[in-house]
């Protein structure tokens, strides 16, 4: 789809029924993809985006909303997109957190279902001894997120090779252990662990939706967890519940087909993410400017 069609029909759904909920991910949708978790960085053109988008909804909450949905830990990810005035939802949603404006990202508080928290202990102990078994190889990035655990393999030289030792190491761990309760996803060069019946993304989405009841949503993603997101917003659309955009986002060379099949368009980088959050925020500006 040509850019400026997607920048027409994201710009449509300002005009939508509202409000409108803008939800996006943050690793390879507003961050480029680094091969060090922690040396990721938010695009600076997105970054004064959400700020923008953010300011708007101090104002006008009841035109609009503004979510980062994503794998990082909630306080982790709030670091560093650093904008008050948005909510936090980390863990692939199974933690909530909703940050002030003007507040500074330390201050977030976060909440996680406490039937899950008695998950965080022995999930700690899976990781030691996955990591443990694999030897503690320099490219292996254990990710612990209190009940669930991601073990990233991006640095290693063969990542093919590392996906099936990390796979291989995690199964030999559960068998000793007996079972975990634990289920496996996977997703681009990491396989994460969470409890059986947390949901991810596609559940948040639900929840999103049914708190929040938006006219429009707005969804930004690159991985599978994304498209389970996307489906949702899909679905709602088509039973006429609400106006949808979903938007992939490439880089890499390894966006996974899901993506590819769930998403309305795809975006060629992250800064094009940045890009629409931007003419939404001049669109709700525009709008709200208008109806004053």
């Amino acid at each position: 789809m040509p850019w400026s069609e997607i920048r027409r029909r994201a710009v449509e759904l300002v005009r939508a029924r509202p409000p409108l909920l803008v939800v996006s991910d943050f690793d390879g949708t507003i961050s480029p993809i680094n091969p060090d978790p922690l040396g990721a960085e938010i695009v600076p053109l997105a970054r004064r985006a959400i700020r923008r988008l953010a300011r708007l909804a101090e104002a006008r909450p009841d035109r609009l909303s503004v979510v980062v949905l994503s794998g990082r830990a909630s306080l982790d990810v709030a670091g560093r997109v650093r904008v008050g005035g948005v909510r936090y939802l980390g863990n692939h949603g199974l933690e909530t957190g909703s940050l002030a404006r003007r507040a500074r990202a330390e201050q977030l508080a976060v909440t996680i279902d406490p039937a899950l928290l008695a998950f965080s202990e022995p999930t700690e102990v899976l990781a030691r001894r996955v990591a443990a078994r694999l030897g503690e190889p320099d490219w292996l990035f254990v990710e612990l997120k209190g009940p669930s655990v991601a073990f990233h393999f991006r640095q290693a030289p063969d990542t093919d090779a590392a996906r099936e030792a990390v796979l291989g190491a995690i199964d030999a761990t559960e068998r000793e252990a007996g079972g975990t309760g634990m289920i496996r996803f996977e997703g681009r060069r990491i396989v994460e662990l969470r409890p059986e019946g947390a949901g991810g993304k596609g559940m948040a989405m639900e929840r999103l939706i049914a708190r929040d009841h938006p006219g429009a949503v707005l969804a930004m993603g690159d991985d599978v967890s994304d498209a389970e997101a996307f489906r949702v917003v899909i679905a709602a659309r088509r039973r006429g519940e609400l106006d949808g955009l979903v938007l992939g986002v490439t880089g890499a060379n390894e966006t996974p087909p899901q993506v590819v099949e769930a998403a309305d368009a795809i975006l060629a980088s992250p800064r094009d993410a940045g890009r629409v959050l931007a003419a939404v925020a001049s669109a709700v500006a525009s709008a709200v400017a208008a109806s004053d």
